[in-house]
């Protein structure tokens, strides 16, 4: 599978095999998303590297990774291992490092699958978007977070399985200080498409 980077609505090819330090003092590749600390959790996706790739990920502690295939650890958990290259095209991995607003938080879900009239507190009249599922299978589950104690706000970063033709979509609370509070995405023809709602809507997107 091809595998693609999400960030705050930008999509890049490939992904960032990072480093894990193990508590006896050795160290393995894998990709990380979330934080460690309190109120936070680090995910770690342990990466089998080619040769070469593992080479310059022990003189560099990282190394660019642009596909892979799904594995299993021993104990029967995710894991991936590194392809050349992949011909595959009914799905792709992605690495959600999904940002959230000051104070707020994120969600992951699918298309906006209809709108429904509710009222809110003082008995207005608002429009209520109701979305869909996420279509994707989640492989790795971090949290990001924000004060020393991760009560500010918080939210979900990982590595998931996307099948190809499925809108999906991040979504951003809190203070954005004029940035979008949502992205939409499809992945088609090898790469993902992003776009704002607005923008879906002005061009005719997916």
């Amino acid at each position: 599978m091809k595998l693609f980077t999400i960030r705050g609505g930008k999509v890049s090819t490939g992904a960032v095999v990072g480093t894990f330090a193990l508590s006896g003092g050795g160290k393995i590749p894998a990709i990380l998303t979330g934080e460690r600390g309190r109120g936070r959790k680090l995910a770690v996706l342990p990466v089998q590297l080619l040769p070469d790739s593992f080479r310059e990920w022990q003189e560099n502690e990282y190394v660019e990774m642009d596909a892979a295939q799904l594995g299993q650890t021993k104990a029967g958990k995710p894991k991936l291992l590194q392809k050349e290259s992949s011909e595959t095209t009914e799905k792709c991995l992605v690495v959600f490092l999904t940002g959230i607003g000051f104070r707020g938080g994120n969600c992951h879900t699918g298309d906006r699958v209809e709108q429904r009239e509710e009222k809110n507190y003082l008995g207005e009249s608002v429009i209520k978007n109701i979305f869909a599922e996420f279509p994707g299978t989640w492989l790795s589950e971090g949290f990001i977070a924000q004060g020393a104690a991760g009560r500010m706000g918080g939210g979900r970063q990982g590595v998931a399985v996307i099948p190809v033709n499925n809108v999906f979509r991040t979504a951003y609370s809190g203070r954005l200080y004029g940035g979008p509070a949502a992205h939409y995405y499809i992945y088609n023809a090898g790469a993902i498409l992003a776009a704002t709602s607005q923008e879906r809507e002005i061009a005719d997107l997916f």
